[in-house]
């Protein structure tokens, strides 16, 4: 909003209407392909003007090869030039000179390029490396404790947040509740019924799920060594998480408890465990 405010006072304070409304300015305006006359209707300012706040603001979101052509474009050329001499009814024609552009493609620097939009995306807004790991909040359905979650993922550098509707990070509460979070980390959508083949996929690229769950073979979560690509599957609200999603996961935690009440709020829940798998990191990191 900002950035339309002073595109519109931009607009407004170069609109000179007595200049416009004199002979000169209205004989001045452009004119279409009839040519009748065609000024700037004032929707189309505010159109283009929204749009050039959308690309402002979306400049980043860009897909990582049309980043690294955008590189690519600012390299420099480099002019061959070549003599060529041209004899007409016997006598030498001026020399004339063929220009070809070729440009430059270096391995290393194509190379440089793409490492150096890819180490961008590892880190977050605030220029901290991404941890390696994935909250999958699917099966969560309250929008304060997805809007929670989002806060605290963001807070501690979780690489991005699965939810089961993306649509939710419009909702005012969501806002609200994760104090523009939402924002500044990836948010995923993957709805439940493709949660099982989302899973799957996770593990054949290398993650380890983690599901935050009382069964019989949970272990302890302080007792819990975690390793780097982890994805922390958080149940649903009362249910937990349902039997077929168990099935997939490597490894069960659960929060050790002291007092009457057996169940711990789902964003609670997940943000002591992303607390702990931090914690570990930073001694890992440390050591």
């Amino acid at each position: 909003m900002k950035r339309l405010r002073q595109k519109q006072s931009q607009f407004f304070d170069a609109y000179e209407v007595d200049s416009v409304c004199t002979p000169e300015g209205v004989l001045g305006i452009a004119v279409d392909e009839s040519e009748e006359a065609n000024p700037l209707h004032l929707v189309e300012a505010i159109k283009r003007c929204l749009e050039d706040v959308y690309t402002e603001a979306h400049k980043n979101n860009v897909p990582t090869w049309k980043q690294v052509d955008d590189i690519l474009q600012k390299e420099e050329y480099v002019n061959v030039v070549s003599n060529a001499s041209i004899a007409n009814d016997g006598e030498e024609d001026e020399t004339k000179l063929v220009n070809f552009q070729r440009k430059i493609l270096p391995l290393d620097s194509l190379h440089l390029s793409m490492e150096a939009v890819k180490e961008q995306g590892l880190k977050n807004a605030a220029g901290q490396r991404k941890q390696e790991l994935v909250i999958c909040a699917t099966l969560v359905d309250k929008v304060p404790n997805l809007a929670g979650l989002a806060r605290t993922a963001e807070i501690f550098a979780a690489d991005r947040l699965v939810i089961p509707d993306s649509s939710v990070c419009k909702m005012d509460i969501f806002k609200s509740v994760s104090v523009s979070a939402g924002d500044w980390i990836t948010i995923e959508e993957c709805k439940e019924d493709g949660l099982l083949s989302w899973l799957k996929h996770q593990r054949e690229n290398g993650y380890k799920i983690v599901g935050l769950e009382q069964t019989s073979s949970s272990s302890c979560i302080s007792k819990t060594e975690f390793t780097g690509k982890t994805v922390l599957l958080l149940g649903k609200e009362k249910e937990g998480i349902p039997v077929e999603f168990l099935q997939v996961v490597d490894a069960c935690v659960e929060i050790p408890q002291l007092g009457i009440v057996r169940s711990l709020n789902v964003h609670v829940t997940g943000a002591i465990a992303i607390w702990e798998y931090t914690k570990q990191m930073m001694t890992k990191k440390s050591a």
